[in-house]
């Protein structure tokens, strides 16, 4: 028997400046209540936010993101069976239409809240549809699985790269459905 075994079973641990210290289930599980009790008590002791307290450029961007969401469903409008538009994705369109079009902010507030005719043919009107149906603005991918131009078709077809079928499925024949191709 070695002398490093010996040592280990009479409770003695070889501890050198290169192994890493082994923390026990009950270490850790101490430390990590510590940790979440820390930052409950941290969150609790941040202050309160009013909103008549808030810089006017917050205030700004929470008005334009609600204009923008509001001009997008009069804009979209009807949308595809089963369609709603989601908050987190106008979010990240009106991010990527600001930082791809500097002028867009500017824009969006010179559209209606309810847009007309002439309103709709505009570009600014044009740039919301397209970003809402491509899911993308300019080079930047914004959604893919929530780009509306997959609702459109969303009866029939899936959106694309997901399997419908079981793994496999591709080898076999193909099901006709209508007879002959």
């Amino acid at each position: 028997m070695s002398k490093g075994t010996s040592e280990r079973r009479a409770g003695k641990r070889d501890v050198s400046p290169a192994a890493p210290p082994v923390a026990g289930r009950r270490r850790f599980m101490r430390r990590q209540v510590y940790l979440g009790c820390g930052l409950l008590a941290g969150a609790g002791s941040l202050p309160v936010v009013n909103a008549d307290k808030l810089p006017d450029s917050v205030k700004q961007v929470g008005h334009r993101l609600s204009k923008f969401f509001a001009v997008s469903q009069k804009l979209l409008h009807p949308l595809p069976v089963d369609t709603q538009i989601d908050r987190r994705v106008a979010t990240r369109l009106l991010s990527a239409l600001n930082s791809e079009y500097p002028s867009f902010a500017q824009q969006l507030d010179l559209l209606p809240e309810d847009p007309g005719p002439a309103d709709r043919a505009s570009p600014v009107a044009q740039l919301i549809v397209a970003a809402w149906y491509l899911g993308t603005v300019g080079k930047t991918l914004v959604t893919y699985e929530r780009a509306l131009m997959y609702r459109l078709t969303a009866d029939a077809l899936p959106v694309p790269s997901y399997c419908t079928g079981k793994p496999g499925d591709w080898a076999g024949p193909p099901k006709l459905k209508f007879g002959r191709v």
